[in-house]
């Protein structure tokens, strides 16, 4: 019954997906802008294509026109300023989100007095400002540094307030007007913090106390967007539970083309290093790591990153079935649909406390997928 179930939802998937297609052809954005991590860009390609919309350049690129839509993103790149990092006892990262703001205004201030000289405003104004995954380097960059995951989750507010800062900084000096901004995904089901969590329980689950903090700043997001949408209701700004999606993708692996051996392992990793194929001593692109020769079967390409693969059916899965993105990806205002996401944040406004008691609970826990 249970296979039938998930045959029924790939399915029922694949149709939606048809539709949906169809329906972005006549898309009323003309390009997106992206931040976030470059070597997650696969997210912002594929998010394009959904929408009908033109692949994103590279702002490095040479003689990048502004108007076809433009990627940010740099490796490893945080949310919070390296001073952010250092007061807390934590080494500075290399590259921060800031960084990717201030290259954004540049560009668009670019051969302009202000920007209503050049109408650059009221090209934000049909585009999608996408922010993929803000704050997940943060704490992958937290926890690597040796801090534990009660630690770490004292630095969420610090994170969200920044991303938020970001938003209402593009919002009030760009006009921009659509923003789909992403939770984190489980980062309990990664193999990289599997490693650094280990067990001795069965290969096949996640981490439940990395799953509950990434539940924790899903959650301090969510009421940071109903706080901006609240204050700016012409922007429309729509989440996008990656979180929900991801655990679709894990649900369904065998449907969508995942081997259920290789279910937790790395397709780029240290053959025999470990329940998971991951060395954190010989990564991806280091010496003695090798990338498998079926990358499409795996979900992870390393301890920290998707495959493209695993990347195009989380996004097509958010954008095809209800439940994944919030408020639903409509271009006109849904009044009913906004008061019920306001009652929605109140409850979860709830379990904040709660889930951070469950952090300190759990934090040694696994859970099944």
């Amino acid at each position: 019954m249970a296979s039938l179930t998930n045959h029924c939802f790939f399915i029922f998937l694949l149709v939606i997906s048809s539709f949906f297609f169809a329906q972005a052809e006549t898309s009323p954005f003309y390009s997106i802008y992206s931040f976030g991590d470059s070597d997650s860009a696969s997210t912002s390609d594929h998010l394009a294509v959904v929408l009908g919309l033109p692949s994103l350049q590279h702002y490095t690129k040479e003689g990048v026109e502004f108007e076809s839509g433009i990627s940010f993103m740099t490796p490893g790149a945080t949310v919070m300023s390296p001073f952010s990092f250092i007061k807390n006892g934590i080494p500075a990262p290399q590259q921060s989100h800031r960084s990717q703001i201030s290259a954004f205004m540049k560009l668009f201030y670019k051969d302009c007095f202000s920007f209503h000289d050049c109408g650059r405003n009221k090209v934000l104004q049909k585009a999608i400002v996408f922010m993929d995954q803000p704050g997940f380097n943060d704490y992958k960059h937290s926890l690597l540094h040796t801090k534990s995951i009660s630690e770490v989750s004292k630095l969420v507010p610090d994170v969200v307030e920044t991303i938020k800062s970001s938003i209402e900084q593009l919002i009030k000096d760009a006009e921009a007007k659509h923003f789909v901004v992403s939770g984190i995904i489980p980062i309990g089901c990664l193999p990289g913090f599997r490693t650094m969590f280990p067990d001795n329980s069965r290969k096949i689950q996640c981490h439940k106390g990395l799953n509950l903090f990434a539940t924790l700043h899903n959650d301090h997001l969510w009421q940071a967007l109903e706080e901006l949408r609240l204050k700016y209701p012409e922007v429309e700004i729509i989440y996008t539970d990656y979180f929900k999606g991801f655990m679709a993708v894990l649900h369904n692996h065998a449907f969508l083309g995942f081997k259920t051996k290789t279910l937790m392992k790395v397709c780029c990793g240290s053959t025999g290093s470990g329940p998971f194929n991951f060395d954190p001593l010989r990564q991806c692109g280091e010496k003695g790591a090798v990338a498998c020769s079926d990358r499409a079967s795996h979900i992870h390409w390393d301890g920290y990153r998707l495959t493209p693969e695993a990347s195009k059916n989380m996004i097509d899965t958010l954008f095809s079935k209800n439940g994944f993105v919030f408020p639903e990806f409509k271009f006109s205002t849904n009044h009913h649909t906004a008061a019920a996401e306001r009652h929605r944040s109140k409850v979860y406004g709830r379990f904040r406390d709660g889930l951070r008691h469950l952090l300190e609970l759990h934090a040694n826990n696994v859970v099944d997928y």
